[in-house]
């Protein structure tokens, strides 16, 4: 699946399962996967393609439902998330 795709489907994954959906956006900014400059790959087999910031926007649309769904946002999950995304 194409990383664009990934962080829109995160969306309407989190409308079905909060927890899941941030288990998976957590993994796609797991060290493992990485390029050690920080940069989330485009592709398995391709780090030179550009991302656009889709990750960004797929974490912060999950922390805004859980906050709206469950009345309080998992602040630690967006505090966790953040320094990672600098990096890409």
């Amino acid at each position: 699946m194409h990383p664009e795709d990934r962080g829109v489907a995160h969306h309407g994954l989190a409308r079905v399962d909060l927890d899941f959906a941030k288990a998976q956006l957590s993994l796609m900014t797991n060290q493992v996967y990485l390029h050690p400059n920080g940069q989330i790959p485009a592709y398995e087999w391709n780090f030179s393609d550009v991302n656009p910031p889709v990750h960004c926007k797929a974490i912060w649309q999950v922390y805004l439902m859980e906050r709206s769904f469950r009345g309080k946002a998992d602040r630690a999950f967006l505090e966790s998330q953040f320094h990672k995304l600098l990096l890409n």
